[in-house]
């Protein structure tokens, strides 16, 4: 399930008209060396930078592909120290958003300067231009592409995330590819696409990874710039590679092969799916055809759709009976805030306690999924409330979540929460705080918008520095 704050968080959009550039106005700013990571002002909006990977081999001479991320937390270094190595491999270009962020309300203005500046100083590839972005940041990459059509996006790799705010994609032919952790609380979502976009035949790939919500694994983004590759090929935009498709092709029937003998009967479905739309024109796909044809009709594909379809009923059923009374107690419409808390935490106690206990795998799945997005939830509102300067409402929500965990980001809010309203002394207890419970990231605190009002105490120095040498 996804949050409505969550899809409020890419509700961009008007990028269709960019900010006009000219490729002689080259600004005077050193890029970094290929083969080197770092950081860009943006020439244009010097409010606004990303970090910027180039290529060993990169040379303005010639045109490259490029890949624009955007991370929910503004950490344009998170997705390129992860996976940089891919982009070196295979040539791309990686830029990643230094701004955009969940609730800046600036997403439309970072999309845009980093555009156009990319644009301005690079040497582009302008029918190989992919978006992507993990949770908010993903739906920011899908508006992107759906909703600027000067930024001529070849397709986007969503991890953690659908599609952006009222998005359905129905009657596109973007492709896109879905990378979702098992343990993801947007699982059911990305499941739900996957059979919408499936039923209208439109191009995609999901996969389908071990582990919470996150960016993927490298393995599976390499996975998906080969997809990508691949369509660029069966679209003409790329010359083929027969080596290329022969390998791809294998690998992708060695993971059917391997669902076969694990008797997981949507991983083959999907696999032999892949095979026959993606390949055709390239190979041989009879045998492939014949399979998943075989697998349509079976009762086995029938159960496992509805298996999988069950598991997205509960788990939305369980998060709604939680989130109404959370959105109650933060707006303050419940009756009685002491009543309401403590009934929020014990219903919370109770999916713990079922996540840890039940009986089979999925269940624990459901309900440690549930848990997950009604904590994330709870985040989202208050930090909703933070960016709109509703400080009380941010305070309530943060208050009854750093209940819930034992961990550092809610009473990091709370600093948030804290300094933004003028009361440093909280502020500061709060970040101590945050590090008695995990807190290792100096650049959290040191960059973090809402603390710079903090920047020039020497009790905040004093913590920054501490963090840094541990």
């Amino acid at each position: 399930m996804c949050s409505p704050r969550l899809l409020r968080t890419a509700a961009l959009m008007s990028l269709s008209v960019m900010v006009a550039y000219g490729r002689t106005d080259r600004p005077s700013q050193t890029l970094p060396r290929p083969g080197q990571r770092g950081n860009v002002i943006c020439a244009a909006d010097p409010t606004q930078s990303y970090a910027l990977y180039l290529p060993s081999a990169y040379t303005p001479e010639k045109s490259w592909p490029i890949v624009y991320f955007f991370d929910p937390g503004g950490n344009g270094r998170r997705p390129l120290d992860l996976y940089k190595d891919i982009a070196e491999k295979y040539g791309f270009i990686f830029a990643a958003s230094n701004n955009s962020r969940n609730f800046s309300g600036e997403q439309a203005q970072s999309v845009n300067a980093m555009w156009v500046d990319t644009h301005v100083r690079l040497a582009l590839d302008e029918q190989r231009m992919y978006a992507s972005g993990f949770s908010g940041g993903a739906r920011v990459a899908g508006a992107m592409a759906i909703h600027c059509p000067k930024c001529r996006v070849a397709g986007v790799i969503a991890h953690g995330a659908g599609y952006p705010a009222g998005a359905t994609d129905t009657n596109s032919n973007l492709p896109y590819y879905f990378a979702i952790g098992d343990h993801d609380f947007n699982w059911p979502e990305v499941m739900t696409i996957r059979r919408t976009r499936e039923q209208h035949n439109l191009p995609y790939r999901v996969r389908v990874f071990s582990g919470p919500h996150q960016w993927a694994p490298s393995s599976v983004m390499e996975d998906a710039i080969n997809w990508m590759r691949l369509k660029a090929m069966q679209t003409g935009v790329l010359q083929r590679d027969a080596a290329f498709i022969d390998q791809y092709f294998q690998a992708t029937q060695a993971e059917a092969d391997e669902n076969e003998k694990r008797n997981d009967v949507l991983g083959e479905f999907f696999a032999y799916r892949t095979l026959v739309s993606d390949f055709s024109g390239f190979k041989n796909v009879d045998d492939a055809a014949a399979r998943l044809t075989a697998l349509k009709k079976s009762p086995a594909l029938k159960r496992a759709l509805k298996d999988e379809r069950e598991q997205i009923d509960e788990q939305l059923a369980v998060e709604s009976g939680v989130s109404g009374k959370v959105h109650a107690y933060v707006d303050g419409s419940a009756s009685d805030p002491f009543i309401s808390s403590a009934e929020i935490l014990q219903a919370i106690a109770g999916l713990q306690s079922q996540a840890a206990h039940s009986a089979t795998e999925t269940k624990r799945l459901v309900f440690s999924r549930a848990l997950d997005d009604i904590w994330v939830d709870g985040l989202e509102e208050g930090q909703e409330a933070l960016e709109a300067r509703h400080y009380a409402k941010a305070e309530a929500c943060f208050e009854l979540m750093k209940q819930v965990r034992n961990e550092p980001w809610p009473v990091l809010l709370l600093a948030e929460t804290h300094a933004a309203a003028g009361n440093k002394r909280q502020a500061f207890l709060d970040l101590e705080e945050a590090v008695r419970r995990g807190l290792q990231d100096a650049d959290a605190i040191e960059s973090n918008p809402h603390l710079q009002v903090l920047k020039s105490d020497p009790a905040f120095q004093r913590l920054l520095a501490r963090l840094k040498h541990d």
